[in-house]
């Protein structure tokens, strides 16, 4: 056996509390090299007295369990095996016993043991792993509301311009130009309170605002002032009767708080660049040496620095952007401001959710107090942080609920994208071991709570992605409305709406001459379908069948006495797929055509085609 490739850790996403009595575990090994795991364990307090010297305790050997462990997920490296215990006075210490042919080897928490050579090593719970209480206080307990959530995301300013008499100055016409950061087209939050009804038809249940606050660009993500909504969106006024009408309609609303860093017009920021030194918040930023700043400024303007000077800077910023001076959140006047600014919203208008920008830039310990203060105003508001990477040290239950699950969208991009759109391609084969590792790389109580995502307002929008080609936007969706986690649609790409690189918050098309409605139909169909069906929502899926010669897939998904059978060709070529045999002579509903069909031997399918089945 290649133990090299073995690995588990308590007290991690290898070992974590699922609800109050069930404890999860797993386990990794080599691909293909383990074809048995038995997990053995038992109450650590379990002692008696030695038949062979009364003097002396030992641990009840008749106490212990064992428990085979099922293999999970598969990927290019490696086997993830798994078992759900329930201990019964929550505590466990616990062991892995690999078999393959004659080796049989207990892995434990400091080595491994060769059980033919050291066969009392089996009860040796010193060797053992040991998780010491199922705590409840410990358990990760995100809103329940988010699981069942269809967000749209909207990035204001391009999204309808509902109030012509707040337009900045210099205004362009609605979708005349390509978008930059300083040229503005008068999208305001009266323009989605205009738009709600139709949100509401589409099937949207939570709303995704990017910034809304006062800021001197388009895209709001150099916040000038956190308590104010920007005057070309609106007041705070206005936000509260959006807040209300959103309410009405069943749809909840999440904000988009910058905390990493903020404008080069804020207040405390412009006290330091007047003041260096010697201003009050000059500690509420991360000086570098003096003097601050080390180009030119002009007041009232914002500065042009040139590239060679971005990376002189004498200041901490996000990225090498001199206009984003990075927050030193440990600061007790940094703190009682972006906390406050937190409250306010929460507190004033209800906000249901607060995405969180440059999430994984700002220490722990500051989302550690967010968390505890948020959660004290409300228990069920959503965090979610932008996280683009494998997230879990954020979601152990003390920081967020989600993240952004780039995670999905990259596999998604990678099998559907084309080459010239994307880092690289993937076949089915690749894109089942990264699906099977974003399954192995979370606790099972993680993935419903995601924000899934297939584009955004940082990304190239879908169709541009897909080349055009509608069928495999479709074919995107699908693939992201069947996997565990609350699906995103951002604004405009529901109607086919473009966005190369650079050009992805295009004002969004109101004439429905340059909508495609088809792919509103089809989005409007997923929505219903898993409002309709919880199966769509379960995290574990099986797959059935990956074709790597015909470039097609079969997972299946179960709950309860539901099956849920996705097939998808991902070629632009028809073929013809042999149906596996558990699939053979059984009747099932297409959700699409809502009519019975029989598989039999084989299943054509024209390119781009897929099959939703229920059974």
């Amino acid at each position: 056996m290649n133990l090299a490739a073995v690995y588990h850790e308590a007290k991690s996403k290898y070992a974590y509390m699922f609800d109050r009595k069930t404890l999860h575990l797993r386990l990794r090994t080599a691909r293909g090299d383990v074809p048995s795991v038995t997990l053995v364990g038992g109450d650590p307090f379990r002692w008696i007295q030695s038949v062979e010297d009364p003097t002396h305790w030992e641990w009840d050997k008749n106490a212990a369990f064992f428990e085979p462990m099922q293999l999970e997920y598969q990927t290019a490296l490696h086997d993830y095996w798994f078992v759900a215990v329930q201990p019964q006075w929550k505590r466990i210490r616990y062991a892995f016993i690999l078999e393959n042919g004659d080796q049989k080897i207990l892995y434990g928490s400091r080595s491994f043991y060769d059980l033919h050579q050291q066969p009392d090593a089996q009860y040796e719970t010193s060797y053992y792993f040991n998780f010491p209480f199922l705590n409840q206080e410990d358990l990760f307990q995100p809103p329940a509301w988010v699981k069942d959530t269809i967000w749209y995301q909207i990035f204001p300013e391009r999204y309808a311009d509902g109030n012509s008499s707040n337009n900045p100055e210099n205004i362009l016409p609605w979708g005349s130009e390509e978008d930059t950061i300083y040229k503005f087209y008068g999208g305001d939050l009266q323009g989605v309170i205009d738009h709600l009804d139709e949100l509401a038809d589409l099937g949207i249940n939570g709303i995704y605002f990017t910034p809304i606050f006062e800021s001197p660009s388009s895209h709001k993500y150099d916040t000038t002032n956190y308590y104010k909504i920007d005057p070309a969106f609106g007041t705070n006024e206005l936000f509260g009767e959006l807040m209300e009408k959103a309410h009405q309609r069943g749809i909840r609303v999440m904000l988009d708080a910058v905390f990493n860093h903020c404008g080069w017009f804020h207040p405390f920021w412009q006290d330091v660049v007047k003041h260096g030194r010697e201003s009050r918040y000059y500690d509420c930023f991360f000086i570098e040496r003096d003097p601050v700043i080390n180009f030119d400024v002009e007041e009232g303007k914002i500065p042009k620095v040139s590239l060679d000077d971005r990376g002189n800077l004498n200041y901490a910023t996000f990225a090498f952007t001199p206009l984003m001076p990075k927050w030193n959140t440990d600061h007790p006047l940094v703190k009682e401001y972006l906390l406050g600014a937190i409250r306010y919203w929460t507190e004033t208008y209800r906000v249901d959710g607060w995405r969180l920008d440059v999430s994984n830039e700002v220490p722990h310990a500051f989302w550690r107090e967010f968390r505890h203060m948020l959660k004290h105003i409300n228990p069920e508001i959503y965090i979610l942080g932008e996280n683009w990477d494998n997230s879990y040290p954020w979601l152990m239950g003390d920081q967020f609920d989600g993240v952004m699950n780039y995670e999905l969208t990259y596999p998604i991009w990678f099998l559907l994208g084309e080459a010239d759109k994307v880092k690289q391609k993937y076949d089915v084969v690749e894109y089942q071991e990264a699906i099977n590792q974003l399954l192995a790389n979370y606790p099972k109580h993680n993935l419903p709570v995601m924000y899934n995502l297939i584009d955004s307002h940082d990304t190239p929008r879908i169709m541009s992605i897909c080349g055009d080609q509608i069928e495999k936007v479709k074919l995107a969706y699908l693939l992201q409305f069947t996997f565990a986690g609350a699906p995103s649609v951002y604004y405009g790409s529901e109607v086919g709406l473009t966005g190369p690189e650079g050009h992805n918050r295009r004002c969004m098309p109101w004439n429905e001459s340059q909508q495609d409605l088809g792919i509103r139909s089809f989005v409007k169909n997923l929505i219903e379908l898993r409002k309709k069906y919880s199966v769509f929502s379960v995290v574990d899926l099986k797959w059935l069948l990956v074709d790597s010669e015909k470039q097609a897939f079969i997972f299946q998904k179960n709950e309860d006495h539901q099956r849920l059978i996705v097939v998808v060709n991902t070629k632009a070529d028809a073929v013809m797929l042999k149906i596996p045999n558990e699939l053979k002579n059984k009747k099932f509903k297409d959700l699409f055509t809502e009519k019975v069909v029989e598989l039999k031997e084989v299943l054509h399918l024209n390119k781009f085609e897929f099959r939703l089945l229920l059974g």
